[in-house]
């Protein structure tokens, strides 16, 4: 089925990653991208997870907490570069001094955010 873009489904045909270990931000992030008319891979909760499915999966944008538990989704962001696929944090930390090194310039989304926040941000890192 092709499915074209629409102002109510900004995300139309995108397929995103989440990578969350909090379930109801991640289900939250899920229902406003969904909503948005993407296609979501996860929530993955945890670091392993979000390598298989960057690993596995064709995506078009990926959004990552900066901590999976207790590790740093710098590997997932290494990851996502080599494959040039764009992506954002979205967290309530601040980045860790080599994932700011690493991922200059990158979007970091402070949590907590709207729906529509989220949803916009992911626009613009797409049209970027």
């Amino acid at each position: 089925m092709v499915r074209t873009a629409d102002e109510n489904q900004p995300l139309c045909g995108v397929r995103i990653l989440i990578a969350e270990d909090e379930i109801l931000i991640a289900l939250d992030m899920e229902a406003a991208f969904r909503d948005a008319g993407a296609d979501v891979v996860g929530p993955c909760t945890t670091l392993a997870a979000a390598l298989d499915a960057v690993r596995n999966e064709a995506l078009s944008l990926a959004v990552l907490d900066i901590r999976l538990g207790q590790a740093t989704t710098e590997g997932v962001s290494d990851l996502l570069a080599e494959q040039g696929v764009p992506f954002l944090f979205y967290s309530g930390q601040s980045l860790p001094a080599e994932m700011q090194r690493k991922c200059n310039g990158a979007l970091v989304v402070d949590k907590p955010a709207t729906q529509q926040d989220l949803v916009g941000a992911a626009a613009k890192v797409l049209a970027a």
